[in-house]
């Protein structure tokens, strides 16, 4: 068998607390790769608290190499500022560590690591923080990737639909768009999606625009639509683009809603979430979860 996935888990309870110490493993025999990844999660009633790390030992190299321990808390846990400046500064010290190309090979290991455990688990498991910590785990590592100048200093741009809970856990820097293809789509689909705004909105921002670009080359192209001194009819809630599902105006629009509702139509990419409807862009609010 090429890939084996296993977990281990120990449950504490003390004063109307949860503490959970667990391990996720994930063996690749054919390629020489182990992937530990560790969490202890403490659950009260009035905060909570996850801690992650990740070790993958590779027998090529004959060690085993520790990605570090990430902090997650009420604080930063949807925060994109502090995401981000936390990835940056975790990137930098993996890189002087272990240089850019083993945790480029790396990364596409965690990569099946990611989906073999959302091959295990439900729709409701998958939206909880401590499987959302392999995908900051995973975004770390495709930092690589990005590394252009080689010198560890990489921005990482957190997708704006993952503090709204309308996706797992991504950075803008790695959804890829070919714009040819996608308007091609945009204009098949319109022909019977009539009442979706949102192609429009993309149609209209995208607009002599071709190659393929990053997320937030294209979230720059939306702003820079909705800012035109021609302004835009305001979107109504329930359109694609709208954080949320209701009648009347969207009172919480932004281009980042609307990027992850295009961009998920097909439900093509792995931080979209599992049960994802292709034809619409209904059930968009979703709770978020800090237990398994």
């Amino acid at each position: 068998m090429k890939n084996l996935f296993k977990k281990t888990m120990l449950v504490f309870l003390l004063l109307g607390s949860h503490f959970t110490y667990s391990q996720w493993v994930h063996d690749d025999l054919k390629n020489g790769i182990k992937i530990a990844y560790d969490f202890d999660l403490v659950v009260k009633s009035a905060d909570s608290s996850l801690t992650i790390s990740l070790k993958i030992t590779d027998n090529s190299l004959n060690k085993t190499i520790d990605y570090g321990k990430i902090n997650l808390n009420s604080t930063n846990v949807i925060d994109s500022t502090k995401l981000s400046n936390l990835l940056k500064t975790n990137y930098a010290k993996i890189f002087s560590e272990n240089g850019k190309n083993i945790i480029s090979k790396h990364s596409r290991y965690l990569s099946n690591m990611t989906q073999s455990v959302k091959d295990t688990i439900s729709q409701k498991k998958q939206r909880s923080f401590v499987y959302q910590g392999l995908f900051i785990f995973q975004s770390l590592l495709k930092g690589a990737d990005r590394d252009t100048n080689n010198n560890g200093n990489v921005t990482f741009s957190i997708m704006g639909s993952y503090p709204v809970a309308l996706s797992s856990f991504v950075c803008a820097e790695e959804v890829l768009i070919n714009i040819e293809d996608f308007k091609n789509y945009l204009i098949e689909r319109k022909e019977w999606d009539k009442t979706n705004l949102g192609i429009d909105y993309y149609l209209g921002a995208l607009d002599k625009k071709s190659g393929t670009k990053n997320m937030v080359e294209i979230i720059d192209y939306l702003e820079i639509y909705f800012n035109k001194a021609l302004a835009v009819k305001w979107p109504q809630g329930g359109q694609c683009g709208c954080c949320g599902n209701y009648s009347g105006n969207c009172y919480y629009w932004n281009a980042a809603c609307l990027a992850h509702d295009m961009a998920c139509q097909r439900c093509q990419h792995s931080w979209c979430f599992s049960g994802c409807v292709a034809s619409s862009c209904s059930g968009n609010t979703i709770a978020w979860y800090w237990w398994l």
